[in-house]
């Protein structure tokens, strides 16, 4: 392994990260151990409502016979 390479994988070694999710998993940050909070990085931004709503109709699709589905569509645009 080469100089560079060899340094490369010391560097990650020594880099020690505190995880943090102040709102239940939704948000996930890291930084530095020993650092300060306001140096932290989001790593995994909070999922969108939009992006629940679709993957929830995607569920009702995958779980439901077509009629079923143009029927609740049916009742829902006559509002019956």
């Amino acid at each position: 392994m080469s100089d560079s390479v060899t340094k490369w994988h010391e560097m990650q070694e020594d880099k020690k990260y505190i995880f943090e999710s102040p709102d239940g998993g939704k948000t996930v940050t890291r930084r530095l151990f020993g650092s300060d909070v306001e140096k932290r990085e989001v790593i995994q931004a909070p999922i969108s409502e939009d992006f629940e709503l679709k993957k929830q109709a995607y569920s009702l699709l995958t779980e439901y016979d077509e009629k079923v589905v143009l029927l609740a569509a049916k009742i829902l645009d006559i509002g019956e």
